[in-house]
Parts: structure tokens; C-alpha cells; sequence
């Protein structure tokens, strides 16, 4: 019987249907979508905690300035008769004045501080290289708005608060405007002349606030509140309340008067800043183009930091206040040895 080989089938390949092209485009489409939203998520996560770090850094940088002046805030201070006409008795005596008082834009912004400082700044380029030119300076927080401090037609206006810093040009300076000694005036109505002049401080005036005042400008955005607490060391008042209950200071409050209080004349040995600085992010979400302040920072702001005692009590409710709002937020703070301060217990 002949060999015959077998029929077999064979089979054309196949290709995809419509329907499978159309299920693996959608499957792709999904899986595309879900890389771009995961590197979208990245990308943001970096931007903000790259701007976050530069916040920071800018916060923290203008934070060491701030207290680089501040530690070399001097009264140089001597001893002299109570009357050079009359002299009946030795009193520390200073030209100077180192002043720390209540914010007066809002108490519950901190306290505003105003020393001098021998930082050779001057408007005359040739005087700047002179050392031991004096100048005054001060530091405080503001809200408003920045159309005061950037050029017309820069950037959009926005209100924010602020650290605020002024610098003097030392020609400028008027705080040794104290009135001289008259030859038929009584001594009572010279030390009150005397202690008149330094209770009116009218050298603050042009660096003690920020409307129109050339020598007062923005050092950091978005500082709510400083803090500045004058003290000494913990070895010698553990409470820091032997000098200041309120936060106040003022080294020529009542100086002339005998016997002095031990703080005429003396610069604290010890201040303690603390900054509380919000993020622009959560600053530019409260920013209403208001000249009002937020009523987020204010409510949490309401009533603290006006008692040394309470200043513990003060941050934590300022920090959950902040965090319940979803607000970002920093705290810095130091202890600021003053190098000029010569503390004498001498009376």
C-alpha cells in the first residue's frame, strides 16, 4: 500500500483585536497617569522643602545679624558727681540708653528693642572705615504692607508681618542732645531735666517705626512675634524675673535718683530672643490684601508674651495654635551674652 503523507492543518497567526489594542492604550494611559502624579508629588515635595530650606536659611541669616548688632550694644558708662556744680555724691552715669518696651503696633507682637552700637555706619563712604562711630538701632515686628519698602511697579503688594531693623547713620545720631546744666538751676530741676530728656527718648523717633523713616527697613518676612528678655545669668536668678517682669528695660528709668536701681546705667548681662517665623507659603494663603491683620496669627498671638513667667505657657499655646491652623511655623531662639555689659551690683 502506497505511503501517504498526512493533511495537517495549519493555522494563520494571529493579530490583536480592536478590543485588546483599546485595553492595553487604556492600561498605559492609567499607568502614565500614575508616574506623572508620583513625579508631579516629588517634584513638589522638593520645591517646597527647597523653598522651606531657603526660608530658613534667610530667617536664620537675618536672625545672626539681628543679634551680631545687638551683642555690641554698649552705654559706656562711668562714674561722675550727681551735680557738677553742686557735687554731693557718685553716680553711674551714661550719655547712652538701652531701651526694651512693649510692641506698639500690638503687644502681643514681643517687644521692640533700641540700643547704640559702635558700628562705624555712615552716609559718608570715607567715615565708614573710622572705628568707634556710633549708631542707633533698633529692632521690632510690624504688619503691612510692602509698597513702603519696594520700588514702584516691582512686584505685587503684599502684606505681611515683618522684622524691621534700623540703623542710624552715626551723623545722624542725636541720643547726646541731653541738656546742659544752667548756672542758676536748683539741682532738684536739673536731675529732673536730666531724667525728663531720657523718659521722653526722642532719639527713637526716626528708627521707631516704619512709615517714612529711611533708616528703618525690613530685615525678614513673616516674623510674628519677638521676644526679648532681659536677665541675667541663671546661676545668679534662675526665674530671670530680678530684672524684668514684663519684659521691660530701661537703663536710665529713674538714674538720677538716689539711691540708683540697680539697673541704671547697666546694660542686662544676658538677653533672651526669640523669633517666631511663619512660612511664606502660609503666609502668602493668609495674605487677604488687607491692611487688617490675619485674625489666624492674631488669635493665636492674643495676650502672650507680655509676663516673663508665662513665657513657657506662652510658646506652647502659640505653637499648637499655629499647628491647628495648619501654619507653618519656626521658633529660633538664643541667649545673647552682651560684651559691653559690665554688671556691678555697686550702687
Amino acid at each position: 500500500m502506497p505511503y501517504s503523507t498526512p493533511i495537517v492543518a495549519t493555522r494563520k497567526a494571529s493579530a490583536f483585536t480592536l478590543v485588546e489594542l483599546l485595553a492595553a492604550t487604556a492600561v498605559f494611559i492609567v499607568l502614565l497617569g500614575i508616574i506623572l502624579a508620583v513625579t508631579n508629588s516629588i517634584s513638589a515635595t522638593i520645591r517646597h522643602a527647597t523653598s522651606g530650606i531657603e526660608a530658613q536659611s534667610a530667617s536664620r541669616t537675618g536672625f545672626d545679624l539681628m543679634n551680631r548688632y545687638l551683642s555690641q550694644a554698649t552705654l559706656n558708662p562711668y562714674w561722675d558727681y550727681d551735680n557738677p556744680l553742686a557735687p554731693t555724691v557718685y553716680l553711674r552715669q551714661s550719655d547712652l540708653q538701652f531701651i526694651i518696651r512693649q510692641n506698639k503696633q500690638k503687644a502681643s507682637y514681643g517687644q521692640e528693642v533700641y540700643f547704640v552700637t559702635p558700628e562705624a555706619y555712615s552716609k559718608d563712604s570715607t567715615l565708614r572705615a573710622t572705628r568707634g562711630l556710633m549708631n542707633a538701632c533698633s529692632a521690632f515686628v510690624r504688619f503691612g504692607s510692602s509698597k513702603d519698602f519696594q520700588p514702584s511697579g516691582v512686584g505685587n503688594e503684599k502684606f505681611r508681618y515683618r522684622l524691621m531693623f534700623g540703623l542710624q547713620p552715626t551723623e545722624d545720631l542725636s541720643v547726646f542732645n541731653k541738656p546742659a546744666r544752667t548756672s542758676n538751676q536748683t539741682e532738684s530741676a536739673y536731675r529732673a531735666a536730666i531724667q525728663q530728656y531720657w523718659n521722653a527718648a526722642a532719639w527713637l523717633t526716626p528708627i521707631s517705626d516704619s512709615d517714612s523713616k529711611p533708616a528703618v527697613t525690613p530685615l525678614i518676612d513673616n516674623v510674628i512675634a519677638l521676644i526679648v528678655w532681659p536677665r541675667l545669668s541663671s546661676a545668679e536668678d534662675a526665674t530671670g524675673q530680678e530684672l524684668t517682669t514684663d519684659y521691660s528695660y530701661n537703663s536710665q528709668d529713674n538714674a538720677m535718683t538716689i539711691p540708683q536701681p540697680i539697673t541704671a546705667n547697666q546694660l542686662p548681662p544676658v538677653i533672651d530672643i526669640t523669633m517666631i517665623v511663619i512660612s511664606e507659603a502660609s503666609a502668602a494663603r493668609l495674605d487677604r490684601g488687607s491692611s487688617t491683620a490675619p485674625q489666624e496669627i492674631e488669635s493665636a498671638l492674643a495676650g502672650k508674651f507680655t509676663q516673663v513667667e508665662k513665657y513657657q505657657d506662652d510658646i506652647a499655646q502659640v505653637s499648637k495654635a499655629l499647628s491647628d491652623k495648619g501654619i507653618e511655623f519656626k521658633i529660633f531662639s538664643t541667649a545673647l551674652p552682651l560684651r559691653e555689659s559690665k554688671w556691678s551690683r555697686s550702687q
